[in-house]
């Protein structure tokens, strides 16, 4: 008898033995099987972050060597793009020790993924200094703002640029590096070596105060010098890396890799004897390696190394040896390396077109075909003298467009597919280490100056010719201008320079249009330093008149003073005031004592102000020009005020306004800027509504005249209408003229006047009937840092009083009264007697 009990177990057993068959199957399949091709790339795709969205290092340096070990740098490196409490690393050294190809080995380990990067860009802002040209960020902002993001109006003031691009870094993850920031840097030895630079400072102070959100970012900087202003950073957010020279075994090394031969002990004598210093040792190799087979004793070639051991000098012996011993006069190699001394950036195909047809220097050029082209260019790339061209690719040789530099200069354009194949690029521009521009350009002008003026000569014609208008109305069709200028003064052509491109088609005569319309303080400073070879106290005097070089003095304190740098304007303005005076010049006399005091004032230097301020009332007399003699009198009233003498200062305000009334019956109250600071007396004498009301319509009134200065006036008079409103307690008027103050300050791109709106509106701020606490904090904080780096001391008490007033808004009386007695200081030291009252208040209150 079957027992069906057993089979229906059999049968059970057996389908369980089926069912885990088929799950072991199941499960080998799907995790164990190999995998095909296309499955392999699909799990890589998922496990590994995208590629980023936007890559540009076209502007990056190309080493002049491979990386030797550097493993520790590497790490420090690594470990800070990974760390989200760093936001920044920066490289230190000198010129030629290996800071572009550290940079370069760290950023090829990141490819092809960049890990959890959205966006890599670099920018060199390397310059070769020898012409004492200035280099400015503009072009970086141009580029870098719409690369990250930027979709508004591209900011006129510089510190607009600068918190802008900290703006949009801090939605996204990046790396961004800065490559020779030493250019924007004053020496060391001058204000502890700060930035000249405003948008940079603004931007790493922004960075500084509101930090990056998303990781993994950096922002990597190399320079030749330190960068001061880490100094108020937390120490864990930026890591220092000071790259030393190379130790004698590795640079026996780099000479033993380019082919140079000899013992261990020679190649070790040889690496001591050049420094460890990394591209002296590329240079030598080359030499050794292609000239001299390799012969490690024929270094005995190169001259005695320099007296004064600069930075770079073994590097000098080799460049010396080629242009003095190796090469004859007219050799074609010599010629082309005297071409690229020209710049300080590097030369695009249109400049060395114009050049080789033109410039009498580069006779030795003109006659070579494609294949000597081709030939000059090796020779020198394999001399090192020369980089190699960068191949323009976008992801893993994408079709995708990048910004960077044309045959005509900055502009987009496609990759190229040559007969050498995909990714490689026609050569669009030249370039070479700075040591080695350096080099030939300082010796091209210093053996051959009729030669090195004629081809400087060239560019300078070729810059006048680019732009369609005579008077262009954008900063892009102005900036051929702005470099003809600096080519015609290094051709010695000062007046023409002057004159014809930068008073006449730059500013437009008095209208100064780059300045007043466009804010372009930052691009006519880089002009104007090249009529300033000894430093801004000191213009050229070749070919300029006396009234001239004063008329150059204050027209570069004024870009100085507009951009913050305050400390930098006050020496190129008093020479200019002196010189005016000696010229019995009395109108311009005038002119100069009045943005003399504009420094003095904000300095907190306020017995020197009264001074000049009174001197300016006696040569504007002297003038006999009315404008000249109410606006002299309209400063003198604003040095008073400052002081606290109100009667006084009312006085010489009403003595203001009669000259107005005389010279234009028309309108009779004082406007612009005179208008304001009397408006801002009235303010401190107003007690009653009538009284505020008339100041009310004094600012109105000034709202409804148009200047040459229409993006100032704009931001004062909404500046004064704003605090009349909130007087009268129409706080939602009195906001949104706040706002439109602030915003026209930076529009006309006065940093030097910003402090003092940012404080009114925190101030407005911390009204008990409007506490906003962290609105004002955010206002006070940019003010703040303003403030110290323009070390604006009367403004530092404006400031201070209003931190007291936050702190005590918070109920953190401690800290108010460290704010308070801050202020009391400052007011003691400058003399700012204005604010003994609200000194007085709220010391009461704390």
């Amino acid at each position: 008898m079957i027992n069906y009990t057993n089979v229906l177990n059999y049968l059970l057993m057996f389908l369980l033995v089926f069912l885990v068959s088929l799950a072991a199957v199941f499960v080998w399949a799907v995790f164990f099987r190999p995998k095909t091709n296309d499955q392999l790339v699909e799990i890589s795709d998922q496990s590994l972050p995208s590629i980023p969205e936007a890559i540009d290092l076209s502007r990056l340096p190309r080493p002049a060597m491979p990386l030797i070990d550097r493993q520790d740098e590497l790490q420090q490196l690594q470990q800070a793009f990974l760390n989200p409490k760093t936001y920044l690393t920066i490289l230190v050294a000198a010129g030629g020790i290996g800071k572009s190809a550290l940079s370069d080995t760290w950023l090829k380990q990141m490819q092809p993924n960049y890990p959890g990067a959205q966006r890599v860009f670099a920018w060199s802002f390397y310059s070769q200094g020898s012409h004492n040209t200035q280099t400015s960020s503009v072009p970086f902002f141009q580029v870098a703002l719409p690369f990250f993001g930027w979709t508004a109006e591209m900011p006129k003031d510089d510190v607009a640029k600068g918190r802008a691009l900290a703006k949009c870094l801090q939605s996204q993850s990046f790396i961004l590096i800065l490559d020779g920031l030493e250019p924007l840097q004053h020496p060391t030895h001058f204000l502890d070596g700060e930035l000249k630079d405003t948008a940079l400072q603004a931007f790493f102070e922004e960075v500084r105060l509101y930090g990056l959100a998303q990781s993994p970012s950096l922002i990597l900087i190399s320079s030749r010098q330190p960068l001061v202003e880490l100094q108020a950073w937390e120490a864990e957010r930026y890591v220092p890396i000071d790259l030393q020279t190379l130790p004698v075994s590795d640079g026996a090394q780099v000479l033993a890799s380019l082919g140079v031969q000899g013992t261990e002990t020679e190649l070790a004598q040889a690496s001591e004897e050049m420094g460890g210093h990394a591209l002296a040792l590329v240079l030598l190799g080359n030499l050794l390696g292609n000239k001299f087979a390799g012969r490690i004793e024929r270094r005995d070639q190169l001259p005695a190394l320099w007296k004064e051991r600069k930075q770079g000098s073994h590097a000098l012996r080799v460049l010396q040896f080629y242009a003095e011993r190796y090469w004859q006069a007219e050799t074609p190699e010599l010629a082309f390396l005297q071409l690229l001394g020209l710049f300080d950036r590097p030369m695009t195909l249109r400049e060395k077109e114009v050049l080789v047809k033109q410039a009498d220097c580069a006779k030795p050029l003109r006659a070579l075909d494609d294949v000597g082209w081709e030939l000059l260019e090796r020779h020198l790339e394999a001399a090192g003298l020369l980089n190699h061209p960068q191949p323009l690719l976008g992801k893993e040789g994408s079709d995708r467009t990048v910004p960077r530099l044309t045959k005509e200069g900055l502009g987009v354009v496609p990759p190229l597919l040559t007969k050498e194949g995909p990714g490689v690029v026609s050569r669009y521009h030249w370039d070479c280490h700075p040591l080695i521009r350096d080099y030939f350009g300082q010796r091209f002008q210093d053996t051959q100056p009729d030669f090195f003026r004629q081809a400087h000569r060239v560019l300078f014609d070729y810059y006048q010719a680019v732009p369609t208008q005579h008077q262009p109305d954008t900063l892009e069709e102005l900036e051929s201008l702005y470099r003809a200028v600096v080519h015609g003064c290094l051709a010695g052509e000062y007046q023409k320079a002057l004159e014809e491109v930068y008073r006449e088609r730059i500013l437009r005569g008095k209208e100064f249009y780059s300045q007043n319309k466009l804010g372009a303080y930052s691009q006519d400073l880089t002009a104007l330093a090249a009529f300033f070879p000894q430093g801004w106290s000191h213009p050229v005097q070749q070919g300029l008149s006396e009234a001239t070089q004063a008329w150059l003095l204050a027209t570069a304190s004024f870009c100085l003073m507009s951009l913050g740098r305050l400390g930098e304007a006050v020496a190129p303005r008093e020479a200019s005031l002196e010189m005016a005076v000696k010229q019995e010049d009395w109108k311009n006399t005038s002119i100069y004592a009045q943005t003399l005091i504009d420094l003095y004032l904000p300095l907190g230097q306020l017995a020197k102000a009264t001074t000049v301020a009174r001197h300016g009332i006696q040569d504007a007399e002297q003038s006999g020009d009315l404008a000249m003699q109410m606006v002299s009198h309209a400063y003198l009233a604003t040095t008073l005020h400052r002081q606290g003498q109100l009667d006084l200062a009312q006085q010489s305000f009403q003595r203001a306004e009669q000259f107005q009334q005389e010279r234009q019956p028309e309108y009779p109250q004082l406007y612009s800027l005179p208008g304001f600071q009397y408006c801002a007396l009235l303010l401190d004498q107003a007690q009653s509504v009538a009284e505020f009301e008339a100041v009310l319509a004094r600012g109105e009134y000034g709202l409804k005249i148009k200047t040459t200065a229409l993006l100032l006036d704009y931001a004062v008079n909404s500046l004064t209408l704003a605090r009349v409103l909130m007087q009268l307690q129409r706080d939602d008027e009195s906001a949104s003229y706040f706002d439109q103050a602030v915003a026209g300050i930076r529009k006309a791109g006065k940093v030097n006047d910003l402090p003092y709106f940012l404080i009114d509106r925190a101030n407005f701020h911390l009204r008990p009937s409007r506490l906003h606490l962290d609105a004002a904090a955010h206002d006070l904080q940019e003010a703040d840092s303003l403030i110290r780096r323009c070390g604006m001391k009367l403004y530092a008490v404006d400031c201070q009083l209003a931190w007291c007033r936050y702190y005590l808004a918070r109920g953190e009386k401690a800290t108010a009264r460290e704010c308070w007695q801050r202020a009391q200081m400052g007011m003691e030291v400058t003399g700012y007697g204005l604010r003994e009252g609200e000194v007085r208040e709220l010391g009461e209150q704390i």
